[in-house]
């Protein structure tokens, strides 16, 4: 997750564990609005900071959740091709 994040030209790596990483993304949409295009655009599930800031946090509407606890390093790799081709 280190490696990918360090690629994607505006992204930043926040906080990585066993089963989750938190990442600021570089688009000026809000989290929630993000996460719904990267679903219906990319394919790619991740949950919306504002899931996990208080109600009105500018912090929340720049962070994603990103669950990998089942996907493989295949998968990671995958995710990451899908992102950086990513264009909102």
């Amino acid at each position: 997750m280190a490696d990918g994040f360090a690629q994607l030209k505006g992204w930043k790596l926040l906080g990585c564990g066993a089963y989750f990483a938190y990442v600021e993304h570089p688009f000026t949409m809000a989290s929630d609005a993000l996460c719904k295009r990267l679903v219906d655009d990319c394919a790619i599930l991740m949950l919306p900071g504002t899931m996990f800031q208080p109600e009105g946090s500018a912090a929340g509407k720049r962070q994603i959740r990103i669950a990998f606890a089942n996907i493989d390093a295949e998968g990671i790799a995958e995710m990451f091709r899908r992102l950086a081709a990513f264009r909102p």
